[in-house]
């Protein structure tokens, strides 16, 4: 089994910047080696793109902090992906997001997981599998409905640790949305 997904544009006197990364990485993590996925011998080529800008990126799997992570998270029902918050990207309504996502929210503030920037990596989250999900990712979140989060939210997630935030109002959940999205801005 792979411990890394490859993903590089730009190659650099026959290797890739990710195969530079990723021999780096575990030389620091006292991984010996990493075979490629499917035993290849060069990392596969994948055209990527943030907020149109083309990139090179090393992903680690299912790694906190890693961007984009591969989820398996269940779509919301189809009422709740229509929905839109609809509450105004405020001040007054971001920092109540953040007050909830910091301190308020239960079970669990937002942040134990998730941790304090957002990234994934909150103080716990070494021992969660799948690892917590990296609001500051771009790529997922821009993609992700405001309906979906919500149903997550309230409901919890399925085959991780995400719990359900029942106690939270719909408006404290609209919050939480608002501030989780200045993550990846």
């Amino acid at each position: 089994m792979s411990l890394f997904r490859w993903e590089s544009r730009t190659r650099w006197g026959g290797l890739t910047v990710a195969a530079m990364a990723a021999s780096l990485i575990g030389a620091m993590s006292g991984i010996a080696s990493a075979e490629l996925p499917g035993g290849a011998d060069e990392p596969s080529v994948v055209q990527a793109s943030h907020r149109g800008e083309e990139h090179e990126e090393l992903i680690l799997e299912g790694a906190s902090g890693a961007c984009p992570q591969a989820r398996k998270t269940p779509e919301a029902p189809q009422e709740f992906l229509l929905m839109k918050n609809p509450l105004a990207e405020t001040e007054e309504n971001i920092q109540a997001g953040e007050t909830l996502f910091k301190v308020d929210a239960r079970p669990t503030p937002c942040l134990v997981c998730h941790g304090f920037q957002g990234n994934g990596m909150g103080i716990i989250h070494e021992q969660l599998k799948p690892k917590p999900r990296n609001f500051t990712c771009y790529y997922t979140m821009s993609g992700l409905p405001d309906g979906q989060l919500f149903w997550i939210i309230k409901n919890g997630s399925p085959g991780t640790r995400m719990p359900a935030f029942g106690v939270l109002s719909d408006e404290q959940v609209w919050q939480l949305i608002l501030y989780i999205r200045q993550f990846a801005k």
